[in-house]
């Protein structure tokens, strides 16, 4: 029953979709998971733009948390009830960027799968119009060859067979650290974002329990996600490294789109911490 669920509404709309962009964008797989990341982040827009909302909302009470923590800066567990309170009347969901989240997982999820039957050349999913409209049926060969990468190998796999720094394994092991890049400036970004008129203040000790564990979390993320990215993608196939850095880049794009003046003011937080590091 799940698994006519699963292929039915995710992985045989996704394999067919694929084969439709490999067929149309020269037979190359590295640009069909192109188009894949660039449509996943369309369908995205709606959450992202849900969220992006919620962060002006959630800055707009600004001056009355601030209140309130002067209010009842003994009381903590009074503090945390009124804050409670601010959260709902906005309607704030502490786990609404879950929301973003589960997509993306459900995504990734299949693309594996899908990728798995590409390279395998395991076709039975196609729909009878895709197999006439791209010439391409069950058995027949895809090309999984893209720039440095052959994409269903990892570097695990060619660093076993060639070397850990053999020629082979270098552009292997190159794509995971760019990928765990990438992932550290997006996360960078976005939550430099957060704070858009000045760059974020250091939150002082006695201030809300929420906004201690809100900045802990904040750091350890910036860091703990790339390092947990570059741990996955050595062991997973090029293609999905691949995706994953694609759709980190996505990500500015799409905020940059959704809403350009935050966006710039984002930009320009940034900068100024950078340039403020440097002069030190």
């Amino acid at each position: 029953m799940l698994s006519t669920i699963w292929n039915t509404v995710l992985f045989y709309p996704f394999l067919n979709l694929m084969i439709i962009l490999y067929n149309f964008l020269g037979e190359n797989l590295g640009f069909a998971i192109l188009g894949i990341a660039v449509i996943a982040r369309i369908l995205m827009i709606p959450l992202v733009k849900r969220q992006t909302e919620m962060t002006k909302k959630m800055a707009s009470l600004k001056p009355q948390m601030d209140e309130l923590q002067k209010k009842y800066a003994n009381n903590k567990e009074k503090l945390s009830q009124e804050q409670v309170k601010l959260y709902k009347k906005v309607g704030y969901n502490p786990l609404g960027c879950i929301g973003t989240f589960i997509p993306q997982l459900i995504i990734l999820s299949v693309l594996i799968a899908v990728i798995r039957a590409v390279t395998s050349s395991s076709l039975d999913g196609l729909y009878p119009w895709v197999k006439e409209l791209t010439g391409i049926v069950e058995g027949a060969s895809i090309n999984t060859k893209f720039l440095f990468w052959e994409l269903t190998s990892s570097y695990k796999e060619v660093a076993a067979e060639f070397g850990n720094f053999s020629m082979k394994s270098l552009p292997y092991i190159g794509l995971s650290l760019l990928v765990g890049v990438t992932q550290y400036f997006t996360s960078v970004f976005t939550q430099k974002m957060q704070n858009l008129s000045a760059p974020a203040k250091k939150v002082e000790k006695g201030g809300s329990q929420t906004e201690e564990l809100q900045a802990k979390m904040q750091k350890s993320t910036i860091l703990l996600l790339p390092l947990m990215t570059v741990f996955f993608t050595i062991s997973m196939p090029a293609a999905l490294g691949w995706y994953w850095m694609i759709q980190s880049l996505l990500l500015v794009v799409q905020y940059l789109s959704l809403d350009f003046d935050k966006a710039k003011k984002g930009v320009q937080n940034l900068w100024d911490i950078l340039v403020k590091k440097n002069e030190k």
